[in-house]
């Protein structure tokens, strides 16, 4: 996907990728629900024999996925959580997208086995976790023991453990580790028995990022004095203590910026996989899943949503597109044609005399977003009753790249009024084409 095109979809409503995703995987033959926050797609896709572990050899029978955008399916469960999202917009068989993800374990373990062989280069014992599909290596100095963990996405230190005191969790925030500035691995130990101050780095005390314009920067705001952090967890139970497999768990953070507090929520689904949420005064600013091998810290992940990461990082979790204005082209496949019928379906939740409330659908039928109020006789004029419900159709007269010129159509499906334009990209966020709205 284009920057363009990146842009359009992160402008483009949850519910609405949900209805595009949603039809293309029935086509594909895969069934779909929403989640319980009610905004994500899940499923399970069945492989019935014809996947296997490329280390195990092990048969991988089924994986369950949310849907990524409106075109990636990533999986939550390893060992297939460590791949990046699968493609499925594009195939016409089911079968494409499993060839697809064996395809994407395949590269994985190729990439995987070069990168263990350039850690042994150094002298230094590495082997492949089959369940995290990680490069893992220990590391020894006199005084510290440190895990590695590494992917085709880079070597990071994961965690440290003193021959005196208590192992902690290394901080996102420390560089990945290049292993071409190393010679041997005297070299690395040393490098990382010097960097122990910057592994140890808390939360609270992260640098904050830099505002652009030379604005206040993101700013970390300290929790209540009765809170429980995880600091004070950890003093109490040590860093061995685990949480139970699938306890549920919440962690939450607070930041402030150019005098507005954001929350930053993150929610355990299962494992290392968590769903996070930065809260601003309207609602949710990002939403997305993540896993914690890959998770860069969360202010990094609230500098990026609120459009304050260096220039030219594109998100520190890969999906976190700009939130900046408009530009460039809506994907071909979304993209109306001449003819086309788009339909935006609404439910009336009040009906006064003089005016009605109304409020739009998800892919369920169900209400979302903010309730709109209009006069009696606008609303008459602009809707039709259909099936119970109310619809606004639109009849597509010409597409001009980013705008397109449509007419309303009235209870006979005649065009009324003259042609108006709108953009593209907002035609496809509120409406559907109507072939695919029941």
């Amino acid at each position: 996907m284009s920057e363009g095109e990146h842009t359009i979809i992160s402008k483009i409503p949850r519910e609405r990728l949900n209805q595009i995703a949603s039809r293309k995987l029935s086509a594909l033959a895969l069934t779909v629900r929403l989640g319980a926050d009610r905004e994500t797609l899940e499923g399970e896709m069945v492989f019935a024999g014809r996947l296997h572990h490329p280390i195990t050899g092990q048969p991988v029978q089924r994986g369950r996925f949310v849907v990524a955008g409106h075109d990636h399916l990533r999986f939550v469960d390893p060992p297939l959580c460590a791949l990046s999202p699968i493609p499925f917009y594009d195939a016409e068989r089911l079968a494409q997208v499993e060839q697809r993800v064996g395809q994407a374990l395949r590269d994985r373990t190729a990439g995987l086995q070069d990168l263990a062989a350039r850690v042994r280069a150094l002298g230094i014992e590495a082997g492949i976790d089959p369940e995290r599909l990680t490069v893992r290596a220990v590391v020894k100095t006199p005084s510290h023991a440190f895990e590695l963990l590494g992917g085709p996405e880079g070597v990071r230190v994961s965690r440290v453990a003193p021959i005196s005191g208590q192992p902690f969790e290394v901080s996102a925030d420390f560089p990945r580790l290049q292993l071409r500035d190393f010679g041997r691995a005297g070299d690395l130990a040393g490098y990382l028995a010097g960097s122990v101050g910057s592994m140890q780095a808390a939360p609270g005390r992260e640098r904050p990022a830099a505002a652009p314009g030379g604005a206040a920067p993101l700013e970390v705001t300290a929790p209540p004095r009765n809170a429980v952090t995880l600091e004070t967890l950890s003093r109490a139970f040590g860093g061995e203590a685990m949480l139970a497999p699938n306890a549920a768990v919440e962690l939450i953070q607070e930041f402030q910026y150019g005098g507005t507090r954001y929350r930053f929520v993150a929610h355990r689904e299962m494992g290392t996989a968590f769903k996070g949420r930065l809260i601003g005064p309207s609602g949710d600013v990002w939403a997305e899943r993540f896993d914690l091998a890959h998770f860069p810290g969360a202010p990094r992940v609230v500098a990026a949503a609120l459009g304050l990461a260096p220039e030219g990082d594109s998100g520190p979790l890969g999906e976190l597109g700009a939130q900046a204005g408009a530009g460039g082209q809506v994907p071909q496949h979304l993209m109306p044609h001449l003819g086309e019928v788009w339909v935006m379906n609404v439910v009336v939740e009040q009906a006064g005399p003089e005016e009605i409330r109304y409020v739009g659908t998800d892919i369920d039928g169900h209400p979302y977003g903010a309730a709109r109020v209009l006069r009696r006789s606008d609303f008459e004029a602009v809707f039709s009753s259909d099936r119970g419900g109310w619809r606004l159709l639109v009849v597509v007269d010409q597409v001009q790249g980013e705008s397109v010129l449509y007419r309303q159509l009235d209870g006979q499906r005649q065009p009324i009024g003259a042609p108006r334009k709108m953009a593209t990209a907002i035609l496809v966020a509120n409406f559907i084409p109507e072939a695919a709205a029941y």
